[in-house]
């Protein structure tokens, strides 16, 4: 498997429009597309200066995105789940059968992707594609890794405790309420991560027993 982190100007991004707009940069932790088309991230915006209500503003009035639902508040920092109607670059990645293991806005009205490819050709494929669609990518760092880089250290985390505490056990040893308080995390964002990090686990293992 390789990491690799990957710099993407594209010409139409959610992300780098609400960005630029308000001047702070947009952590995308995950990503998933949905059945409809749609897809739907837990993100991360840094106020620096700006109010909640101002984020809130530009999510509702951008073309492409439908909805934010904020999970977490704090330390000038919130947390919450978006719905994008369209995104090229996630487009892409389900395309190529690459996971996003993160993303984050840069000033340059670029944004850094840390993914996940099965091999080297796979991540040319993914390059090809966005070059074709009108992007700028450039390779910032590429690196074989083992199973144990899959996950980022926040689904690590959620998944160390659910199994530690019973989660998965039956019957149950916590409820996600309780893993939830134990974290001091929304119960919506604890599920959120569950279901990435074991969707990601899913994938990694039934794409490697297809290559074997």
């Amino acid at each position: 498997m390789l990491e690799a982190i990957i710099q993407v100007k594209p010409l139409d991004s959610w992300a780098i429009d609400i960005s630029n707009k308000l001047g702070v940069p947009i952590r995308i932790v995950e990503s998933a597309m949905g059945e409809d088309g749609t897809i739907s991230s837990l993100v991360e915006f840094r106020l620096d200066g700006i109010s909640k209500e101002a984020v809130l503003n530009e999510v509702s009035s951008h073309p492409d995105t439908k909805e934010l639902v904020i999970s977490e508040e704090g330390d000038g920092v919130i947390t919450g789940n978006i719905v994008v109607n369209k995104w090229m670059m996630i487009e892409a990645l389900q395309r190529a059968n690459i996971y996003l293991l993160g993303a984050v806005t840069l000033e340059e009205g670029a944004v850094e992707w840390r993914l996940l490819a099965t091999d080297e050709e796979v991540l040319r494929k993914l390059v090809e594609d966005l070059e074709e669609a009108g992007a700028k990518v450039s390779l910032s760092r590429k690196l074989q890794v083992n199973d144990l880089s899959l996950l980022t250290r926040r689904q690590e985390e959620v998944l160390e405790n659910a199994l530690e505490m019973g989660y998965f056990d039956y019957p149950r040893g916590v409820t996600g309420r309780e893993l939830a308080k134990r974290l001091s995390i929304n119960q919506s964002t604890l599920y959120e991560i569950l279901q990435n990090a074991q969707k990601k686990l899913a994938e990694t293992y039934l794409l490697r027993k297809r290559m074997n």
